[in-house]
């Protein structure tokens, strides 16, 4: 029992790190038009802060595999999401719309290790026979990442300011990544292998 116990708090680690990732993804979709007014741009060159994500994320992401494998993939998970949070806290304090594209680049550089080390830390410790039904749930922490992501986007843009989204995300990182960092510690401490099984 304390075994299972363990494994689903790792695992619930995991899909909230994926659940401000994918947060991340979407959040700049609905604030453009703010950000073309702040930096005295068209929304189109505003756009440059959702592309400079999404090709990050895209082209890292081969990069962790084997990163993952040398130093354990759940430790790798923890040190990508507080990267994440360091962008973020870059985004909030950007005075122009490069030092924007840079750090929201930043970010999904760090962020495209997240969901495919967590799924894969998934594949090497949960029984096959709980696997997908582990993966689905898992997954579903980036699907309403996404869909909160957008949301959480206009709605600072609307009130507080674009801003303040990226505040918020510096938060959620900060958070779910000290947490990461707390449970690898708890489970080398505690003898259990399946935290970093493949680390050094």
């Amino acid at each position: 029992m304390p075994a299972l116990s363990s494994e689903a708090r790792a695992i619930a680690l995991l899909a909230l790190a994926a659940f401000v990732s994918a947060s991340a993804f979407r959040i700049c979709d609905p604030m453009l038009p703010q950000l073309a007014a702040e930096f005295g741009t068209t929304t189109g060159q505003a756009a440059r802060a959702v592309t400079a994500f999404a090709v990050a994320y895209g082209v890292l992401q081969m990069f962790f595999g084997p990163v993952g494998d040398r130093y354990g993939k759940y430790r790798v998970v923890s040190v990508a999401t507080v990267a994440c949070a360091l962008g973020s806290a870059g985004a909030v304090m950007a005075g122009s719309l490069d030092m924007l594209v840079f750090c929201r680049a930043l970010s999904g550089a760090a962020g495209a290790g997240i969901v495919p080390l967590s799924m894969a830390w998934i594949g090497d410790n949960v029984p096959y026979e709980r696997r997908q039904a582990t993966l689905a749930r898992f997954l579903t922490g980036t699907i309403l990442g996404m869909s909160a992501g957008q949301l959480a986007g206009g709605l600072f843009a609307d009130t507080v300011g674009w801003r303040w989204a990226f505040a918020a995300l510096v938060a959620g990182y900060l958070i779910v990544g000290v947490l990461l960092h707390l449970e690898v510690r708890r489970q080398r401490a505690a003898g259990f292998a399946q935290v970093d099984p493949s680390a050094p």
